[in-house]
């Protein structure tokens, strides 16, 4: 069994961005997700709508409060595939901003083996033996509230549940406007 997840997050649409990076909208618009993550700051209820209509069901959409949203979300969304337990959380509360130790954690507290996370406008990947963290950092290009750096960039995700493995693809734009891909295997 295998399962196909989008991951964004830090939209700001459309405070600091009119839409995603056009390599991303291609990349979500190319094939059908078994379920789309968003890791806070949509802004608006447009944004989150945009997203329902790109799931088969409201239960395979993922988005966890930001900050920034204008709207009622969940602060800690978790969800289960196939018993992997798997949340999204912004990241708000966590200072400084991607700390691994806070968020390792919230995701102990959540019940999680998964985190995605946000806020940081910055991607990471950390995983070991009890958890994997990602964070997929602007998906719009949006400058963050702290830092004019940012990574423009997402993650999409494949969980194969017949070899115990999960396979990533980190999809950065570089300051050319060039796409970039790294592929990443992480064992369960």
């Amino acid at each position: 069994m295998s399962v196909k997840i989008f991951i964004a997050g830090d939209l700001h649409i459309p405070s600091r961005a009119a839409m995603l990076h056009p390599h991303f909208e291609d990349i979500l618009l190319q094939q059908q997700w078994d379920y789309i993550v968003l890791t806070g700051d949509l802004t608006i209820p447009s944004v989150l709508h945009r997203f329902e209509k790109l799931v088969s069901s409201p239960k395979k959409l993922i988005v966890a409060k930001g900050n920034m949203d204008q709207m009622t979300l969940p602060l800690k969304p978790t969800f289960e595939i196939n018993s992997l337990r798997l949340g999204a959380y912004h990241g708000t509360d966590i200072n400084p901003r991607g700390d691994i130790l806070q968020l390792k954690i919230v995701a102990e507290e959540m019940g999680v083996k998964i985190l995605f996370t946000g806020h940081s406008h910055k991607t990471f990947i950390h995983s070991d033996n009890e958890h994997i963290i990602l964070n997929p950092g602007t998906s719009t290009g949006a400058s963050g509230g702290t830092s004019w750096s940012v990574d423009t960039a997402l993650i999409t995700m494949e969980i194969n549940f017949d070899k115990s493995v999960i396979s990533l693809n980190w999809l950065k734009v570089n300051n050319k406007g060039k796409l970039e891909i790294e592929k990443i295997t992480i064992n369960l």
